[in-house]
């Protein structure tokens, strides 16, 4: 990728996140409290195998060693301090490594001082009060074999403690067991606090999540119903329903389930660290440089996994296109036994998206075994590296169980980051889906409202094309005068729906002018000019296409919704339409699914509106051909003859072949009746 290139994708990706924290920052309180309860869990999970180190450093295992009796031991743990070394009668010497800090132990070790694998356990009977007190010097004289003493304590091998009894054990130590309870008592406080504020979090993290994205829906679907119909020509039903559910959920999952947990590892990990690092340098350094070495190998497999899951993105939308489409045409695929040739094309974009999904699976295969068997290895060195400084008394006991436990709880995030990429990556091409949707222009719309409207109606030397290669309408001329009525008639292909959606602008035409009440369209409100604008076509579609949505004032609220059969549904639409009193009624073959007697019923409603209402009809039923005032025929994109019916029979060219066409067809449709 060249600089220009990676430029431009940077900038590409900035605005990108910039459009997503748009949506994020009217919800930055929840996202603020969410953050503060997150670290709080964060703080609460690093404290727990601390407070475990510290109940068995100090507390569970001895901590006494016997340093060798000599001056070299002398000069080296001269300046210790009073708590940490005991003098003894034989110039030895006990050492309490837990209370030595890492500079002491350092130089203990270099000094070469040996000490004994024996550990012991030291009892100051001082520290005890009343009977206690006497109840531990009693024990100490009784068995006096196994204690030794000095400086006014007294210690025993830990492997003698066997030999007292449980009662008498339990009260030498009841000091330890007194802040051993209250330490188990801080990690039992500091579990319900994760449980507690990691409820609460992911709830407000959810929720506000759910908010998010009912946003985000209602802010994307309002965009796409303002685009302009080249928008739905280029792009299937199923790809834009794949913008508005699949992909907005993918951004919400990325949102509850990546970036708060993102952040909550990222400090896990660095306070994690910390305490390593503080504990002993030399297994930490060994664990960043493992972490270094897994970051690295995230980092390649993070560029593969995102051009899987855009691929996979890619091939979703496609295949929900796909099904919706059949679903839509599922009668004429049924009509026309076409259910093989319809799988076999489901069949190749199923294969599309499964091989996708292969793609993906081989990556995470690879990648997540890699991770693991790391983490494996990487618990592996610190055992035995760790046990080896237990041995020689460079760590102790209770720090190699936490940096097992503080490991696990580096290793866990990165673990997981192949599940997360996984929700991640979907987030991202989805993110990318959504933000070229949005960066789609609005339909244009001029913002000139008329005071007032007629309803006349002029194409002057329209051309117009689709593709830009073939000529749909050729330099269309027509007038259409206000109160009047007009038919469009034509064979298929002619031009004549084509029409219809240039006039309410769905379609800008290449050259020429369209004019409503003497006024270019381009210079009209698009609000305006379809509010003043009725179109009836043949295939109507009613949401649910059922009775509520279409109920008339007189019934009542709660009625069971009733199916309509499409020709109720059409009638339905025309008497609506014929209320609604627009200036300009368009009716494309709106009554094909009329009986005759509704039909009648509907031409009545129709004609008791003439000279109020401008109606332009495309139709080939001959009754409504000789009520309208004005015919005109559309041939291979251009108007060949206008008239009224009688004038245009009289001329014999091509309306009088259609009409006899009609006439001997019993005024059935022409071949292939669609424009």
């Amino acid at each position: 990728m060249s600089d220009l290139e990676r430029n431009r994708k940077s900038t590409y990706d900035l605005k990108i996140m910039g459009w997503i924290l748009g949506f994020l920052g009217k919800y930055r309180g929840s996202f603020a409290l969410s953050l503060l309860l997150m670290m709080a869990t964060a703080a609460l999970e690093i404290t727990v195998p601390y407070l475990i180190k510290v109940a068995v450093d100090d507390h569970i295992y001895p901590t006494w060693s016997k340093a060798e009796v000599g001056e070299e031991a002398e000069r080296a743990l001269s300046g210790l301090g009073v708590e940490s070394t005991l003098a003894l009668a034989d110039g030895g010497f006990l050492v309490d490594f837990s209370k030595l800090s890492s500079s002491e132990k350092d130089r203990i070790e270099r000094s070469g001082v040996e000490f004994s694998e024996t550990k012991y356990i030291v009892v100051s009977p001082g520290e005890f009060e009343g009977d206690e007190k006497q109840e531990v010097l009693g024990i100490i004289a009784r068995n006096a074999s196994l204690f030794e003493e000095t400086e006014g304590v007294a210690f025993l091998a830990h492997s003698d403690l066997g030999s007292l009894a449980k009662e008498e054990v339990s009260l030498l130590r009841s000091k330890q067991i007194k802040r051993l309870k209250t330490l188990a008592l801080y990690v039992v406080l500091s579990v319900v606090g994760i449980f507690i504020f990691t409820s609460s979090f992911t709830y407000i993290l959810h929720y506000s999540g759910q908010k998010i994205m009912h946003d985000m829906r209602n802010h994307t679907l309002s965009h796409i119903l303002s685009l302009p119909q080249q928008y739905f020509d280029r792009n299937p039903v199923g790809r834009i329903t794949t913008r508005v559910t699949n992909d907005v959920n993918a951004i919400n999952e990325m949102y509850t389930s990546v970036l708060i947990h993102f952040i909550k590892d990222i400090i896990i990990i660095i306070g994690t660290l910390v305490i390593m690092f503080k504990m002993n340098v030399g297994l930490t350094l060994i664990i960043v440089a493992l972490t270094a070495f897994l970051t690295f190998t995230v980092s390649i497999f993070r560029m593969k996994l995102r051009l899987v899951y855009r691929e996979i993105r890619r091939t979703i939308g496609k295949l929900n296109a796909f099904v919706a489409e059949s679903m839509r045409g599922i009668v004429l695929l049924k009509l026309y036994g076409k259910e093989k040739r319809n799988f076999e094309k489901f069949w190749e974009v199923n294969t599309e998206n499964y091989r996708a999904n292969i793609q993906q699976l081989w990556v995470y295969v690879i990648f997540r075994p890699s991770i693991e068997y790391v983490g494996i290895a990487a618990t592996g060195i610190i055992l035995w590296y760790g046990a080896i400084g237990v041995m020689n008394l460079d760590l102790s006991l209770g720090a190699l169980l936490a940096f097992l436990y503080y490991v696990r709880m580096i290793f866990k995030p990165i673990q997981e980051l192949s599940e997360k990429f996984n929700v991640f990556q979907s987030a991202v091409a989805a993110s990318e889906n959504l933000y070229d949707t949005l960066a789609e222009k609005s339909e244009v719309s001029g913002s000139l409202v008329p005071a007032t409207t007629e309803g006349s109606l002029e194409f002057r030397g329209v051309w117009f094309s689709y593709n830009e290669r073939e000529w749909v309408l050729k330099n269309a001329s027509f007038t259409v005068r206000s109160g009047e009525s007009a038919a469009l008639v034509g064979i298929t292909g002619a031009g004549k729906t084509t029409i219809v959606n240039l006039l309410l602008k769905f379609y800008k035409p290449q050259r020429g002018q369209i004019l409503f009440n003497g006024t270019d369209i381009e210079e009209l409100s698009n609000r305006y000019l379809r509010s003043n604008i009725t179109a009836i076509f043949q295939d109507l579609f009613l949401f649910e296409k059922d009775i509520s949505d279409e109920r008339d004032e007189r019934d009542g609220p709660g009625a069971e919704p009733v199916k309509l059969s499409s020709g109720e549904t059409q009638a339905r639409s025309i008497e609506k339409a014929v209320r609604k009193n627009s200036k300009l009624l368009i009716m494309d073959e709106a009554t094909s699914h009329l009986d005759a007697e509704t039909e009648k019923r509907i031409q009545e409603v129709i004609r008791s509106t003439a000279g109020s209402q401008t109606r332009l009809v495309i139709t080939h039923k001959l009754s409504t051909l000789k009520d309208v005032d004005n015919v005109i025929v559309i041939h291979k994109g251009e108007v060949v003859e206008q008239g009224t019916h009688e004038k245009l029979i009289q001329n014999k060219k091509i309306y009088h072949t259609l009409y006899e066409f009609l006439r001997k067809t019993a005024a059935g449709p022409l071949p292939g009746s669609g424009a």
